[in-house]
């Protein structure tokens, strides 16, 4: 079994292997974020039931601005009212992140060997591999994140694949959320 695992970690490497320094390392981490978040977002919107969610969603809302204004105001008998009104608005936040989790069931295990392979299509026998350079010093600034999502170089800061990958999926898992009409808030 362990020939085989290394035996495809090689191919893989030899065959992708023009991804593994920037700038294609980025770009390809980029679309890797990309495909991933929109699997996941099309599994939402399959497996999930979107205007429950979406009204759900709006009901909280409504409660946690009369429970701001409620308290602003000190309305002891509104109090009472969104406090029995809790035990209901707590049932439905557990039913949305139920919902919201079905999805995750069906890919997790696909998606956790797919960033295995990643993880080790990215490291070296010295480490983790850069895959971006952020134009600016951010070790400068936050020097906890050095060696934790990526290190100093000459040009800048150097992004591992799980920094990038946090940075880039982030920024583009809203957007896409927004696209594919399964954001909820």
């Amino acid at each position: 079994m362990q020939n085989l695992i290394a035996d495809f970690m090689n191919w893989f490497t030899a065959t992708f292997a023009i991804f593994r320094e920037p700038p294609l390392s980025a770009l390809f981490v980029v679309f890797v974020s990309v495909t991933i978040s929109s699997i996941s977002n099309l599994a939402m919107k399959r497996f999930a039931d979107m205007r429950t969610l979406k009204r759900h969603q709006k009901q909280i809302k409504e409660f946690q601005e009369l429970q701001k204004k409620a308290e602003e105001s000190q309305d002891e008998k509104m109090l009472k009212k969104l406090e029995r009104k809790r035990g209901y608005i707590e049932k439905i936040q557990r039913e949305m992140l139920s919902e919201r989790c079905k999805p995750s069931l069906f890919f997790f295990i696909p998606f956790a060997l797919f960033f295995a392979i990643l993880r080790g299509f990215y490291s070296g026998p010295e480490g983790d591999l850069i895959v971006a350079v952020l134009p600016f010093s951010v070790h400068k600034v936050l020097p906890f994140l050095v060696g934790w999502i990526g290190f100093p170089t000459a040009a800048g800061f150097g992004m591992t694949f799980w920094g990038f990958y946090l940075l880039s999926g982030l920024g583009l898992s809203s957007i896409l959320q927004r696209i594919m009409g399964t954001r909820v808030m």
